[in-house]
């Protein structure tokens, strides 16, 4: 294992260790409790059946004197090693036979002598193995005379809870090993597929392009392989763009330079008298000359604006005398084409913050597609109102619309759709960057043989007004 997976695993071990060690101490320590609480109350209730019964039916004596005629009452209930004890401390029977001269003052012989019972575990006197002392007051006349006391050993006990405790180790150690089968499993089944959709990337990374993944799953991998899948859709879709493009840019080259370069060497061949056809070949080669710079301006353009390498002029300027250019320079058009050409401007819009030139470069590029997709006799509006914190300029027309299924495409680049009117498919492109750039956005909405509408939204700056 390596990687993301051993981490997985690494993860999954640690939290189920953490979880299986914290429940075995809590199981432990309440098995302890539970025994020992056991054989407390065990104990306990032997040792105050003896006290009482000595206190209601002895007591008449002195506690010596019982302890040489009557010894037997206080060990005949009980298995456990069975001690008295004066006020003094002092040892007066043990009934395994063990005695000693030193007084015995432990806890529970302390507490008893105070009148309530003692409960002390120590080792034995060889360290062998744990011993239990239960200590109680033995009374005479409600005065206390000694302490009646039991030891019991704790080695059954302790055998018992060693047998359980091994038994909940076992399991425990089964559960971490089941657990992390599990985890290599689950991890497994996370990581498979992150690596499938890795050597996936490193094949469209190699130019395979047509690269796809199964979707067997309905979650977040799921997702994963669907947005792997889609992001191979466009770059399979921009790679066929791309290769269309760059055979219509050759096409476009090519045609423009082969009239040029035809007009040049029939002019150099021809007769220079004729002026005419110097004039007509002149002519051919300027318009030419200038259908190249457009399409190189257009390219230059676009791969400014996509590295990030434009910088924008800004100021602010009233779209209106914008908008009252741009009329100008489209009715000479309109008129040529025999189109209703319409300008609407709202009074009163608020200055924009924009480069002047590059907000002209949009719209020109719309109105250009809305009178080239116009037939004659139809209508071009040009527009433009506010519309919240927004200026919104629209151009509608009436002509040959988009096809649904292009519609969602036609701001790509290198976009041509199926119109033989298309040139670079550029220009909607580059619009779509400059209004980005100025934080606004363009809308396109058409629909075949009806018309179409753009509408450009630019941020306006409140309070300055026109």
């Amino acid at each position: 294992m390596k990687g993301i997976t051993r981490r997985l695993v690494l993860s999954y071990f640690l939290i189920i260790f953490i979880t299986v060690a914290a429940l075995e101490i809590f199981l432990i320590t309440a098995l302890n409790k539970y025994y020992y609480s056991n054989m407390q109350n065990l104990i306990t209730n032997q040792i105050t059946a003896a006290a009482d019964f000595y206190n209601n039916y002895f007591s008449s004596s002195s506690l010596e004197k019982n302890v040489q005629d009557n010894a037997d009452i206080f060990w005949k209930n009980t298995n456990a090693e069975v001690q008295i004890i004066n006020k003094s401390n002092k040892l007066l029977m043990d009934s395994i036979g063990y005695f000693t001269d030193e007084s015995i003052n432990d806890s529970d012989v302390n507490k008893a002598l105070h009148g309530t019972l003692g409960v002390y575990i120590t080792n034995d006197r060889n360290n062998m193995y744990k011993m239990m002392y239960v200590s109680y007051p033995l009374k005479s006349m409600g005065q206390i005379e000694g302490v009646l006391r039991f030891a019991v050993s704790l080695s059954d006990v302790d055998n018992t809870i060693k047998r359980v405790t091994n038994i909940f180790l076992l399991i425990g150690g089964l559960v971490i090993i089941i657990s992390g089968m599990i985890g290599i499993f689950l991890s497994n089944s996370i990581v498979k597929p992150i690596k499938k959709v890795t050597v996936a990337a490193k094949k469209i990374a190699s130019g395979r392009f047509n690269e796809k993944l199964d979707i067997q799953r309905n979650d977040e991998i799921g997702e994963l392989s669907s947005t792997f899948n889609f992001m191979a859709e466009q770059i399979l879709k921009n790679d066929r763009l791309k290769n269309e493009f760059i055979a219509s840019v050759s096409h476009e080259l090519r045609t423009p330079l082969t009239s040029i370069k035809g007009w040049a060497a029939t002019i150099k061949a021809g007769n220079l008298e004729d002026k005419a056809e110097i004039l007509d070949g002149l002519d051919i080669i300027e318009k030419e000359s200038d259908r190249l710079t457009l399409l190189v301006e257009d390219l230059l353009d676009f791969s400014k604006l996509i590295s990030g390498k434009v910088t924008l002029a800004k100021d602010y300027i009233d779209i209106t005398n914008n908008i009252r250019y741009i009329e100008k320079h489209f009715i000479p058009r309109a008129n040529r084409q025999k189109i209703h050409f319409n300008v609407k401007i709202e009074k009163n819009l608020p200055l924009l913050y924009a480069d002047s030139n590059r907000i002209n470069q949009v719209i020109i590029n719309v109105l250009d597609n809305s009178f080239k997709f116009t037939d004659e006799n139809g209508l071009v509006e040009l527009s433009s109102y506010r519309k919240g914190n927004n200026v919104v300029i629209k151009v509608e027309d009436n002509g040959i619309g988009i096809p649904k299924e292009d519609l969602p495409f036609v701001m790509d680049k290198f976009f041509k759709g199926k119109s033989n009117l298309s040139k670079t498919g550029l220009g909607l492109s580059i619009s779509k960057e400059i209004v980005n750039l100025h934080n606004g956005h363009i809308e396109i909405f058409s629909e075949l043989g009806k018309g179409t509408q753009v509408y450009i939204s630019l941020p306006a700056e409140d309070g300055e007004m026109i």
